[in-house]
């Protein structure tokens, strides 16, 4: 059986394996393993028992970002990968757990901080002096302290050539500048995130996955920067969480959003159908009654009996109807008419009777007149056409 312990060198930085068979180690002991870049100071975070040899471990690339770009890099204590395989990396056995931190370790560990502060402190005031564009965020000793590397922010590129050899003038060791992107100055420097809790890169985050607007569109959230960013300004790396599996549910929403979209068609269709139907039984009906009162209208008219042609009394045709009528009239009725008649050819009074009389005098003076004129102008006329 081989032992396996996962070790971490700093506090946000990502776990690493190393071989401690030859070593009985704990979680949270202090450990001096044997890096790529020579002696490191680590603790223990994990432990695991294999069987079987050899043990063959490929290291993990760390992501760290260049302004919109993300690319993959070796940590800081594996060395970069040559040119040869850049394509294709072969796979590396796992290197050894030397030995369990003593005090003159922890004695060294502790003064690699103290020169840590001092070099924080020099470079700040060089960048302040030489007015940089950079925000420096950390800096960090190898365990032998043989090389300094300065971890700085910048949103643009930086000519720092000047400030490396007179940080190495002063600080007497190798110095590596590193520039990083927004996501691991929010890991390095630690923080809480709008949820309450520690933030998750710098907690158990490995590696920064891609992030996008389409995950928060997904879920449906809202679109507003200030709640969908993290403290880095970036999106939340929790959208990428749950991202699949609202991928897996909005499909089958999608497919019960479609069959009830369908139903609601069918429904509105039978509606539509069923009242165009009542519509066309609605008018067959008023045309039954149409025809019907029609044909009532048309009886009536064919039963009413045939009224004889009127004709004038002063016709002869008119005369002899009136004749007929009389004929068959019976004798009550002609006593009536005759008393009516009676009644109508009354004398009228001596007064009422003058007043005709005098009308007719009166129309037939002008009578005369008239005649009279009419000869006058006739005799002018002619004694005119002789002339």
């Amino acid at each position: 059986m081989i032992t396996i312990a996962g070790v971490r060198f700093r506090e946000n930085w990502k776990v690493y394996d190393f071989d401690a068979t030859d070593l009985q180690v704990a979680l949270g002991d202090k450990v001096v393993v044997d890096s790529e870049r020579g002696l490191g100071f680590a603790s223990v975070v994990r432990l695991k028992r294999q069987a079987g040899l050899p043990i063959v471990a490929e290291p993990e690339p760390v992501q760290i970002e260049q302004g919109l770009q993300v690319e993959e890099e070796m940590d800081i204590m594996q060395e970069p990968p040559t040119a040869r395989d850049s394509g294709k990396r072969a796979p590396k056995t796992l290197r050894k757990v030397l030995r369990k931190a003593t005090e003159d370790d922890l004695a060294r560990e502790a003064k690699n901080m103290e020169r840590e502060a001092e070099a924080f402190k020099t470079a700040q005031d060089m960048i302040a002096e030489r007015e940089l564009p950079m925000k420096l965020i950390r800096v960090e000793y190898s365990f032998d302290a043989s090389r300094a590397t300065f971890f700085f922010f910048s949103e643009s590129r930086v000519d720092f050539r000047e400030l490396v050899k007179d940080l190495a003038y002063k600080q007497r060791s190798r110095i590596e500048m590193r520039q990083i992107g927004v996501r691991d100055v929010a890991r390095m420097i630690g923080g809480f995130g709008p949820c309450g809790r520690e933030l998750c890169c710098s907690s158990f985050l490995k590696n920064f996955e891609p992030v996008s607007i389409r995950m928060a569109k997904k879920q449906e959230m809202v679109l507003n920067p200030a709640k969908i960013s993290g403290v880095c300004g970036r999106l939340l790396c929790c959208l990428s969480y749950e991202y699949e599996m609202y991928d897996e549910i909005k499909k089958d929403v999608v497919g019960m959003r479609e069959a009830a979209v369908k139903e609601k068609k069918e429904r509105e269709e039978r509606q539509v159908t069923e009242e165009r139907k009542q519509a066309e039984e609605r008018l067959l009906a008023e045309e039954k009654k149409l025809q019907e009162e029609r044909l009532e209208q048309q009886k009536r008219r064919r039963e009413r009996p045939k009224e004889e042609p009127q004709f004038s009394s002063k016709t002869e045709k008119g005369k002899e109807l009136q004749q007929e009528r009389k004929a068959q009239q019976p004798p009550e009725q002609l006593r009536q008419r005759g008393q009516q008649q009676v009644t109508q050819e009354k004398p009228q009074t001596p007064g009422q009777q003058a007043l005709p009389q005098q009308e007719d005098r009166g129309k037939s003076g002008k009578k005369k007149r008239r005649r009279f004129w009419r000869k006058k102008k006739k005799g002018h006329q002619q004694d005119e056409n002789k002339v």
